[in-house]
């Protein structure tokens, strides 16, 4: 019977990335265990206990903002639990934005190499380093900002927003042009399919 090392949790629903993962481990003393989209809402729960946590920033139909609060929140629940976000999300205004808010987090890309991947698993310094261009500038979406995503993701209608927030439209609409700004957004539109790439439910 083999030694457990390590346990590590994966939350992707990429199954490319959750299979090669399970694939490049396995026989390395590392006991992995995938939470599906029936498991996700009760993550904070599977997580309890491991070592390791690799996790998307969107994935399941869920956005960044349901990701981030997750994470949050396992940090807070299971401090000794290391954590590893592995995405795809180019977004550096959203990304630098979660840098900062989780501290302590390793951040790559999915087009890291599996020697920089295995390095942050087993806690190796060189795992230290974060995914290029994610560290907070002036173009890093503010809080307000990006709690503005998922809102804006559920309605155009900066009306219906102000009054849910008791601002403006007027604010509201200075808001959503620092955040196409920030994005790089041509317009209302791209910013939609942006919103709708992060996992927010982008309407018209």
């Amino acid at each position: 019977m083999g030694i457990t090392m390590l346990s590590l949790t994966l939350i992707d629903n990429n199954r490319w990335i959750t299979e090669g993962i399970s694939r490049y481990f396995a026989g390395k003393f590392i006991q992995i265990k995938n939470i599906d989209s029936d498991d996700v809402d009760l993550a904070l729960s599977k997580v309890a206990g491991t070592d390791v946590l690799i996790s998307e920033l969107t994935a399941y139909g869920r956005d960044v903002q349901y990701f981030t609060e997750l994470l949050l929140k396992v940090q807070r629940s299971s401090p000794a639990t290391r954590i590893i976000v592995l995405t795809d999300l180019h977004e550096k205004a959203v990304t630098s934005y979660v840098v900062g808010v989780l501290a302590g987090v390793t951040f790559l890309s999915k087009t890291c190499s599996l020697k920089q991947l295995s390095d942050a698993v087993l806690g190796l310094p060189s795992s230290a380093e974060f995914a290029v261009g994610v560290r907070r500038t002036k173009q890093t979406l503010s809080p307000r900002e990006f709690g503005l995503l998922r809102m804006l993701g559920q309605t155009s209608n900066l009306t219906d927003i102000g009054h849910k927030l008791h601002l403006s439209c007027k604010t509201i609409s200075h808001h959503r042009q620092s955040i196409i700004r920030k994005l790089n957004c041509a317009n209302n539109k791209e910013l939609f399919s942006r919103l709708s790439r992060m996992g927010y439910q982008a309407k018209m």
